[in-house]
């Protein structure tokens, strides 16, 4: 049977990394609401000094941060180190000053979770997320892991559109996976993912491994792969994490995560879809070396399984999201538009 580790000495290896940041919308008594959501209950969990909040380029999140951990400090003795990046630089940038930070100060933490900062991803589920890391580390014989928060639902949390195109870019960055991994001889280990549809790659709720961490954001350099840097640190924290961890034999699994119905503040509503999301099949594309050709069959392949493309913005909006994809490709691979090939009609009937 499973050696049982109990909470207290299992809350003692894992470290937690909150990137937190607001837009001007929502007002001050909301973000304080969701920042005590997401940091009020984890000293349940683990020890309060292993959670290192990162700011990325706010100064209004970061006084109201600073509010909350003081609070904690008169609460409990201990708080959550406080980092307020000057400037914004993206989610993936935040991650990674943080997942230094807690790489270099705590040598005995072995996994350290991702969590945002807006209340959606709940400290509740720590626990399990932690154990199925200990048990993957015995299993594997090392921390080269990711575990998944997935959720039930893309939709329900982030609107119909988002979660149509959030499960366009999943299951052709698993496609994209398969093929490029395919061709090294080698094949995708999706054993330890649920097995209900394809895995929540997008989902912002991790945890990595010590030895998946170290790799990921201490020692690789970012690709770029057409993306300017901006694109690259504030699209780019899951899709890109994935995609260069399984390129690296990390070990991905997941287990289910509660989530809001409707998230109550996102900045991602900011951005326009389609360069997003564009931007990230483009990458994926790029970076994994696969052609025009191929890529636009991966992605015909997907959308007759879309409800989105049963109204004609819907279908509108898949049309222009493949255009931009497959010419930004052409234009870094240095080919020619005229090989994209035109997607074949579906058939009228079903």
């Amino acid at each position: 049977m499973e050696r049982w580790i109990d909470q207290n000495e299992l809350g003692v290896r894992i470290g937690m990394v909150v990137p937190a940041y607001f837009s001007a919308k929502p007002s001050d008594d909301l973000v304080r609401h969701l920042l005590y959501m997401t940091l009020a209950d984890c000293h349940h969990y683990l020890p309060l000094e292993h959670i290192v909040v990162v700011v990325d380029g706010d100064a209004r999140t970061a006084r109201l941060a600073e509010e909350l951990r003081q609070h904690l400090a008169g609460r409990h003795g201990r708080t959550f180190r406080l980092m307020p990046l000057a400037e914004n630089h993206g989610k993936l940038w935040a991650m990674q000053e943080g997942i230094k930070a807690l790489l270099s100060e705590r040598p005995d933490i072995e996994y350290i979770a991702i969590r945002d900062g807006d209340g959606d991803h709940v400290a509740s589920d720590l626990p399990r997320l932690a154990r199925a890391a200990r048990f993957l580390a015995e299993a594997y014989a090392g921390t080269r892991l990711i575990i998944i928060g997935a959720r039930r639902s893309r939709h329900r949390p982030m609107g119909w559109l988002r979660g149509e195109l959030e499960m366009l870019l999943d299951r052709i960055t698993l496609d994209a996976l398969v093929y490029a991994l395919a061709l090294q001889g080698r094949a995708l280990n999706l054993r330890h993912c649920l097995g209900e549809g394809v895995p929540d790659l997008s989902s912002g709720y991790k945890m990595y491994g010590r030895e998946a961490a170290e790799l990921l954001f201490r020692d690789a350099q970012p690709r770029y792969e057409g993306l300017t840097p901006y694109d690259y640190w504030h699209y780019g924290p899951e899709t890109m994490t994935i995609v260069e961890a399984v390129l690296q034999d990390t070990v991905l699994a997941e287990l289910p995560r509660l989530t809001w119905d409707g998230q109550p503040a996102t900045s991602f509503g900011e951005f326009r879809l389609v360069s997003l999301y564009g931007e990230l099949l483009a990458w994926v594309f790029c970076r994994l070396a696969i052609s025009p050709v191929v890529a636009a069959q991966m992605y015909d392949n997907h959308v007759p399984s879309l409800a989105l493309r049963t109204t004609a913005q819907g279908q509108e909006m898949l049309t222009t999201l493949r255009a931009f994809v497959l010419e930004k490709l052409c234009r870094q691979r240095g080919e020619a538009a005229s090989s994209i090939p035109e997607p074949k009609p579906m058939l009228p009937f079903l």
